[in-house]
């Protein structure tokens, strides 16, 4: 399950959008947590500086996909979810629309139950993440990490409220 946008910290400053080109053979999916590695968008990884989350996918050309990719998709077909040729990065061009701000809040799934360890359920503790949609629940402390905890998502007990911590954009 993808992050889910939760509003935002300070309604000056989030969301702030960017488009970059997404990386070549990658499946991304809308709100997955992305990186940019060597200029372009690439899935969000543990410990890894986070660029932000994609909040639609287009065309080089910015106009919205109508097909879920490179295997012959049916016009139509585009649900979210996009799998880019190898050849992308210079041909393709598929662009992930991404909210790089620090400020705007999501609701994240964890790997475990939250609360497991001290703190994943918490204000002010940080977690990383376990892959580009989910949070590593067993990686909560009151030190650092890619993502600021503030407690259980009111409308999804499962799941933390988190904003962006460790930016690639912003820093930390």
């Amino acid at each position: 399950m993808a992050f889910i946008p939760r509003g935002t910290l300070s309604t000056n400053a989030a969301p702030v959008l960017r488009s970059m080109i997404v990386a070549n053979s990658i499946t991304i999916t809308e709100q997955d947590s992305v990186k940019l590695a060597s200029g372009f968008v690439a899935l969000g990884t543990t410990g890894a500086l986070v660029f932000g989350h994609v909040v639609g996918l287009v065309t080089k050309e910015g106009v919205g996909l109508e097909t879920t990719g490179i295997a012959g998709a049916a016009i139509g077909g585009f649900a979210g979810t996009y799998l880019t040729a190898s050849d992308n990065q210079t041909v393709g061009m598929v662009k992930a629309m991404c909210d790089i701000s620090k400020f705007s809040l999501y609701s994240g799934e964890e790997s475990a139950a939250i609360g497991t360890t001290t703190g994943s359920n918490l204000a002010g503790y940080t977690q990383d993440l376990t892959d580009e949609d989910t949070l590593s629940e067993s990686s909560a402390v009151a030190t650092t990490g890619q993502y600021m905890g503030w407690g259980v998502d009111p409308l999804l007990a499962t799941q933390a409220i988190v904003n962006i911590y460790e930016s690639q954009v912003f820093g930390v």
